[in-house]
């Protein structure tokens, strides 16, 4: 084999070999067709949550707990919204999310999954969950994907207007107890502006962070996440029913929670 021969094939080979990691890659400008979408699946429970975003439209369904009928609605999503999210994408690398090695299997833990598709040929997934753990910058980059996810849906919803009178109004702190078979006990939830803390006796403490999820006129749905504390790390969602004549809440189906404090401006 000539010295020619051997050079042309080891262009070919290098050529061949960058357009092999190219095509593993997100595109750096947003193609004209893409479809994202987020599943959340609940373990053995029924309950999960979809978010799909395909031809300029976002779809959202949600099925809370074992109940029968999943709530929907679905929105229209500019061009340039779709492109600012696809931006996460392509700068958080989420082509290059790679999985822990899991530690056993858990055979009723939930999962969720995000999902970019391009040009209906080609598919970029991470997934999430005790199954396929994600710690170090792979976790950080899929929470910030997530996040913008979220963010998108939270402007699109067509109650997003119910939802922010409802965050406003749970400022705060608010405390509710009792006695049960003799004992005192108290719970005690605070608001701060995407912070929570939640108190209580018997002995109670976890905190961290909060987004909501939805709202209808009286009931919003956050979920908790970046914790620590008696419930340990896992994200977990709560309903709270609200009732501003009352100026009272219903928090995870615990009734009687009265504000205590109202939110001090920084």
């Amino acid at each position: 084999m000539n010295l020619f021969v051997i050079i042309m094939m080891s262009l070919f080979l290098i050529e061949a070999c960058s357009a092999q990691e190219k095509d593993l890659r997100l595109p750096a400008e947003m193609p004209e067709n893409i479809t994202i979408d987020l599943y959340q699946g609940g373990g053995k429970t029924r309950a999960f949550k979809k978010i799909t975003v395909d031809e300029g439209v976002l779809e959202f369904e949600e099925l809370s707990g074992n109940s029968g009928t999943p709530r929907k609605w679905s929105a229209n999503v500019a061009r340039e919204d779709l492109a600012k999210l696809y931006k996460v994408f392509v700068e958080n690398r989420f082509d290059s999310i790679v999985n822990d090695e899991p530690k056993g299997r858990a055979y009723d833990a939930g999962s969720e999954s995000i999902a970019v598709s391009i040009n209906s040929q080609k598919t970029f997934r991470a997934t999430y969950g005790k199954n396929s753990p994600l710690s170090g910058v792979n976790l950080e980059r899929y929470q910030t994907v997530r996040r913008a996810l979220y963010d998108l849906m939270e402007r699109s919803a067509p109650n997003a207007k119910t939802v922010g009178e409802n965050e406003i109004f749970i400022q705060g702190t608010w405390r509710t107890g009792g006695e049960n078979g003799g004992y005192a006990w108290y719970l005690e939830w605070t608001f701060d502006d995407g912070k929570f803390k939640q108190i209580g006796y018997p002995p109670i403490i976890q905190e961290g962070k909060y987004r909501v999820v939805s709202a209808d006129a009286d009931q919003i749905t956050i979920e908790l996440y970046e914790q620590k504390g008696t419930f340990g790390e896992q994200k977990r969602e709560i309903q709270i029913t609200v009732d501003k004549q009352a100026d009272q809440l219903t928090i995870s189906n615990t009734k009687g929670f009265k504000r205590t404090a109202e939110k001090q401006d920084d």
